[in-house]
């Protein structure tokens, strides 16, 4: 069989026609060129090389290996790029994730990924839930993150496997000044009659809130409606009403607002990740996915 390293000098030496220039190309000596050379020829049982006063030049053996030489010398290099690319690409992984995700959790979850594997190389995406099972399908991600609530669970078709990571518990934003402020713990029947600032949500969770204020006994005084849960922050921080929000968006928390968690037994956030079994997955996924199951923790007030 051809040695890959012994065809590369062969064709470095036909190239340039001098040991002396093939060897300050491939960073060796004339010495070690001819050698190896000589063994090449030896393997292959004919002269490939005629040496004279001026350098050498091709015998009709080393006229035909070198012309042969030179798509087969490319198909090597363009293997070994392609090795590489594969290579590479076992180390990345596209995780998308929902927004509130964004400020606390994958910061922690990126940075702990890079510590047990330093190799890995994540990138984020946007994309809703909705979505979240076609995109993985289709190889667009190899991981999800997901959130639901415990009394209305998403469902997901039977090829997208849930992975449950962790629960996101709700807790109730009062003005400063409210009376209620000071509680440690506070029950939703307690606040049906006060007037509520919504974070909007897109269907299947558009009505969640109301959904849960019902299964507590009372039909919501619905007085604003945001769509992003800062937003929420300052409406309450201003006296427009009180509002109920998962712990993981309070990471950055506006200075006027109070959070008082709800009292068991509440309602909550869970978060999950979710993934295609049946798409490709580079090592990557797996990677990243032990990182989640070994625990993530809710950011958050304390």
């Amino acid at each position: 069989m051809l040695d890959v390293r012994r065809l590369q000098i062969f064709s470095a030496v036909a190239e340039h026609g001098s040991f002396a220039a093939a060897a300050k190309t491939l960073f060796m000596t004339p010495s070690a060129v001819s050698q190896q050379l000589a063994l090449l020829e030896r393997q292959l049982g004919l002269a490939l090389m005629v040496r004279g006063p001026r350098g050498v030049r091709p015998t009709e053996a080393g006229r035909v290996l070198a012309e042969r030489s030179v798509a087969l010398l490319a198909n090597v290099a363009d293997l070994e790029h392609e090795m590489r690319d594969l290579d590479a690409a076992s180390t990345r992984v596209r995780l998308a994730a929902f927004p509130t995700a964004g400020a606390d959790l994958i910061p922690r979850v990126m940075r702990a990924c890079q510590e047990r594997f330093p190799g890995v190389r994540v990138e984020l995406r946007s994309v809703h839930a909705a979505d979240m099972a076609a995109r993985l399908r289709e190889g667009g991600v190899h991981l999800g993150l997901v959130w639901d609530y415990d009394f209305a669970p998403r469902a997901f078709a039977t090829d997208i496997e849930r992975i449950p990571l962790a629960d996101d518990p709700l807790y109730v934003l009062f003005s400063a000044d409210h009376p209620l402020a000071g509680e440690r713990r506070v029950r939703l029947s307690d606040l049906a009659g006060e007037s509520w600032v919504v974070r909007s949500h897109r269907p299947p969770y558009d009505e969640a809130f109301s959904t849960m204020c019902r299964l507590s006994g009372f039909e919501p005084d619905i007085g604003f409606v945001t769509d992003d849960y800062q937003g929420a922050q300052g409406l309450v921080a201003a006296g427009i009403g009180i509002s109920v929000v998962p712990r993981m968006s309070l990471v950055s928390r506006h200075p006027g607002v109070v959070p008082v968690p709800l009292a068991a037994p509440a309602p909550h956030r869970r978060i999950a990740a979710l993934r295609s079994p049946h798409a490709g997955h580079p090592k990557a996924a797996g990677q990243l996915l032990d990182v989640l199951r070994d625990g993530i923790t809710v950011g958050g007030p304390g």
